[in-house]
């Protein structure tokens, strides 16, 4: 098995707590929606993670056929059984059970799933582009000048398209981020290189700060709505996000931290049934128990990141197959290199 890429982990770590913090904000807790501190984390934390995605693209000797059954193992699989498996709970809940009254709304557990679905669309689209392109490409660069321009046309028809169902326009806007993070490793070797330079830090914080600073607005990638204009909101995203890579490549490694970007697919499937099982429960107690200031937040959040932690060891233990664990669907072994080690 290859090594795991420490500041890597570390990256999707930052980008999921971005994500459960969002999701505990929304019950109320650190900030109003208004506040620009969200608008800001809500800036970076989707972008992130698609050019995390993107950083990985690899092709297969397989092709296109093999992509796609790694990417259903690693992507569809977990969305389809956790989709499954709390629509179920949502069904047994709302029938068998007084849930109503707490106030709470059990059918937004599955809401997070969103992103597995939009994130399977971009890497099909991408693979289905990357492999018909290069294909019928004279030479590798007109090959990547081309992929380039499809990558942003399908960008900017995303972009005009609006809320496609099963968010498949924010699939089509988001992939020049995708496409960002291919290039990055592809051609700039992002993964390889020891990353030293303060200069290209400061730059890309420099930049993302000015752009919210000159222009800030609600952008909702999940209604794929945005108030930013479309340069604007692929600057930004690439910048703040690059910006969290260089951070993680200088520190490398924090214990907890890098542990939930390990297994920030289980971080993301289970956090929110958590928070609405935790809100629920907050119904119950006393008066005094139900306030949402700084230290009550900080709680909150803590044992739901906890929670969602120890969830991790079972489920991977158990339910590798539908955890990104292990493959479903086998595959055989087209890589002489990861058949070696």
């Amino acid at each position: 098995m290859k090594e795991r890429i420490g500041y890597i982990d570390l990256a999707k770590g930052f980008c999921i707590l971005l994500v459960v913090l969002d999701h505990v904000a929304n019950e109320g807790y650190f900030w109003s929606g208004n506040y620009p501190l969200n608008e800001v984390f809500d800036q970076m934390r989707m972008p992130l993670y698609f050019i995390l995605s993107g950083l990985f693209f690899k092709e297969y000797s397989g092709g296109l056929r093999e992509f796609i059954t790694r990417k259903t193992n690693k992507i569809l699989v977990p969305y389809l059984f956790f989709i499954l498996l709390y629509r179920a709970i949502t069904w047994l809940v709302q029938n068998y059970t007084d849930f109503a009254s707490t106030g709470t709304n059990i059918a937004g557990i599955w809401g997070p799933l969103w992103f597995l679905r939009c994130l399977f669309f971009m890497n099909v689209i991408f693979a289905l582009a990357h492999y018909a392109i290069h294909r019928l490409a004279g030479t590798p660069i007109v090959g990547e000048i081309l992929m380039a321009i499809c990558m942003f046309g399908v960008g900017v028809a995303g972009y005009h398209v609006g809320n496609w169902h099963l968010n498949f326009g924010t699939a089509l806007t988001c992939m020049p981020l995708f496409w960002s993070g291919y290039f990055l490793n592809k051609k700039l070797h992002l993964l390889e290189m020891n990353i030293k330079r303060g200069w290209a830090l400061s730059i890309s914080v420099l930049l993302f700060v000015t752009i919210h600073f000159l222009y800030m607005g609600d952008n909702y990638f999940y209604s794929n709505t945005y108030s930013s204009p479309l340069p604007l909101l692929y600057v930004s995203g690439l910048a703040g996000s690059i910006a969290i890579l260089l951070i993680s490549s200088v520190i490398r490694r924090l214990p907890i931290v890098s542990y939930v970007g390990r297994y920030s697919i289980i971080i993301l499937c289970t956090h929110q049934v958590i928070i609405t099982l935790l809100v629920a429960a907050k119904h119950f107690l006393p008066e005094m128990y139900r306030q949402t200031g700084l230290t009550e937040s900080l709680i909150f959040f803590a044992i739901t990141v906890g929670i969602s932690i120890l969830c991790c060891r079972p489920l991977k233990k158990y339910l590798p197959w539908f955890t990104a664990q292990k493959d479903l669907i086998k595959i055989p072994c087209s890589d002489v290199d990861e058949f070696l080690q």
